[in-house]
C-alpha cells in the first residue's frame, strides 16, 4: 500500500505562530494557493481514500484535490485533528510565556512530559493517532493508495512513531506537498519525503 502524508495549507495562525491544535481557522490565501499547488502535484497519482481530519482547514486542502480524484472514497476521522493545545490556544510563544511563565519553562525542557492546562497529554495523543493509522492500514486494501491530509503534530508523530531514532522536531512537513512512504500492514518505509 502506499501511504501519501500531506500538510494542510497555511492560515494566519500559522503565519503568526499562534498554537491552535484545536481552533478552526481557515486557509488563508497562501493556504489555498498550497491546496492548488497539492492537487496539481496529486493529479496524475491514483488515489483510492483520502483521510483528513475533522478540521477546516485539512478540509479546504483535501477540496483542491478532489477536483481531480471525483473516484477517491473521502474518509473525514477526528482522530487525526491536531493535538488541543488548552489555554495556549490563540496565543503565540510571547503571549504563552508571559501568561504561564513556570509551565512555559517546563515545557521547554520536556514538551512531551508537560501539558498546558485543558490540553491532551502528548502520549494520549500520540496514541490516539498511531491507533488510528494502524487501523487504516491494517483495513484498507494493500493494494491501494491512502492520502492523509493532516496537521504537522500529526504527521511527525507518525514518522517518529515508523522511524523512533529520527528527532520528533527535526522532520518537516512543507504545505503544498506530500510525503510518500510504502506500508506492508503496520510496517511503514519511507521513500520521499516532500515532493
Amino acid at each position: 500500500m502506499k501511504l501519501l502524508l500531506s500538510r494542510h495549507g497555511e492560515t494566519t495562525y500559522n503565519r503568526e505562530k499562534k498554537y491552535y491544535g484545536k481552533t478552526d481557522v481557515e486557509l488563508d490565501d497562501t493556504g489555498l494557493q498550497q491546496a492548488d499547488q497539492l492537487a496539481e502535484k496529486l493529479k496524475t497519482v491514483p488515489i483510492n481514500f483520502a483521510i483528513r481530519s475533522d478540521l477546516k482547514r485539512t478540509e479546504q486542502t483535501l477540496k483542491a484535490v478532489e477536483r481531480n480524484h471525483s473516484v477517491m472514497k473521502v474518509i473525514v476521522d477526528k482522530e487525526f485533528d491536531e493535538m488541543p493545545f488548552g489555554n495556549w490556544e490563540g496565543k503565540n510563544a510571547n503571549e504563552v510565556e508571559a501568561a504561564y511563565p513556570d509551565v512555559w519553562e517546563k515545557w521547554l525542557k520536556a514538551p512531551f512530559d508537560v501539558t498546558p492546562e485543558g490540553a491532551e497529554p502528548f502520549h494520549d495523543f500520540e496514541k490516539r493517532v498511531i491507533k488510528a493509522i494502524d487501523h487504516y492500514l491494517m483495513s484498507l486494501p494493500s493494494d491501494g493508495t491512502i492520502l492523509l491530509v493532516a496537521h504537522l503534530g500529526v504527521l511527525r508523530t507518525l514518522h517518529h512513531h515508523w522511524y523512533p531514532d529520527v528527532d520528533w522536531w527535526s522532520v518537516k512537513f512543507n504545505a503544498g506537498d506530500y510525503s510518500l512512504y510504502e506500508a506492508t500492514g503496520a510496517k511503514v518505509k519511507l521513500i520521499k519525503l516532500n515532493v
